[in-house]
C-alpha cells in the first residue's frame, strides 16, 4: 500500500479526539502517515497496565496471601514451618512487588500482542486479497483501535481505588460473577460474557472500520477478519480460565 498524499499529516493529539467521533478519518490519517503514530496509543497502554497493577496490588497481597495460607494449611507442615516458609515467600507478596512485576509484565506483553494481532490481520488480509498491504499500517490500526481497552484498565482502577472493591467484573460477566474469587477464576461463561463490555466492543468496532481502511475490504470482509481475531480472543480467555480452575 503507498502512502496516501491526499491524507493531510495529523497531529497525534488530534487523533486521539477524533477516534471518537471521526474514527474512519482517523484510521485513514495513521495508515497514511504510520510513522511512529503507534507511540501514544502504547504510553497509554502502558499507563494503564502500570496505573492497574499499583491500584489492585494490596487487593492481590491480600488474595495470594490467603492462597498461600490455604495451601500451606494442606501441606502438613509444623506451624513453625508453616510461619518460615510465610516468611520466605512474604516479599514476593508484597503490594510493591506484586505492583512492580505486573507493570513490567503488562508494559512487555502490550506490544507483543499487538504485533500478534497485526500478524494475524495481514496474514488473513493477504490470503483475503488485500493488494500492496504494508504492516506498518497494520500495526497502527490495532494500535489505535486499542486505546478503548486503554481507557477501560483507567476506568476499572478508579472504581478499585474509590470502591475498594477487587476485582472489578467487566461487561456481562458481572451478571454471572460470586464475588468469590476461588469459584470465578474457573467460571467460562464469566470469560466469556465479560467480552460483552462497552470498552471491548468499542475496540471491536474500531477494528472493523481499521481493517476496512487499511485493506479496502468491504465492510463483511472487514468484519469476517475481525470476528477470527474475537473468537480466538475470547478462545485464549477460557483456556485460560479452565487452566486456572484446574489449577485451583
Amino acid at each position: 500500500m503507498t502512502t496516501d498524499t491526499t491524507v493531510p499529516a495529523p497531529s497525534v493529539w488530534g487523533l486521539l479526539l477524533s477516534i471518537i467521533d471521526k474514527p474512519r478519518q482517523t484510521c485513514a490519517a495513521v495508515v497514511a502517515h504510520p510513522r511512529w503514530k503507534w507511540v501514544l496509543p502504547l504510553v497509554l497502554a502502558i499507563i494503564g497496565v502500570v496505573v492497574a497493577a499499583i491500584v489492585s496490588a494490596p487487593h492481590t497481597a491480600e488474595i495470594s496471601e490467603l492462597a498461600v495460607k490455604n495451601q500451606l494449611a494442606n501441606s502438613g507442615l509444623s506451624a513453625s514451618e508453616m510461619k518460615d516458609a510465610l516468611e520466605q515467600s512474604a516479599r514476593f507478596r508484597s503490594p510493591g512487588f506484586l505492583a512492580l512485576v505486573g507493570s513490567i509484565t503488562g508494559a512487555i506483553f502490550t506490544p507483543i500482542v499487538w504485533l500478534a494481532a497485526g500478524g494475524l490481520f495481514y496474514f488473513l488480509s493477504l490470503v483475503i486479497g488485500a493488494d500492496e498491504l504494508k504492516f506498518s499500517g497494520v500495526f497502527n490500526v490495532v494500535a489505535w483501535a486499542s486505546i478503548p481497552l486503554a481507557l477501560r484498565n483507567l476506568v476499572q482502577s478508579a472504581a478499585i481505588g474509590i470502591l475498594g472493591k477487587f476485582p472489578v467484573y467487566t461487561g456481562l460477566g458481572a451478571l454471572v460473577a460470586s464475588g468469590d474469587l476461588a469459584k470465578d477464576s474457573g467460571n467460562t461463561m464469566l470469560a466469556v460474557l465479560s467480552f460483552a463490555d462497552v470498552f471491548w466492543l468499542w475496540h471491536f468496532v474500531l477494528l472493523v472500520i481499521g481493517l476496512g481502511v487499511v485493506t479496502k475490504f468491504n465492510r463483511m470482509k472487514s468484519l469476517v477478519i475481525a470476528l477470527v481475531y474475537a473468537a480466538i480472543s475470547i478462545g485464549l480467555a477460557v483456556g485460560g480460565t479452565l487452566l486456572s480452575g484446574g489449577l485451583g
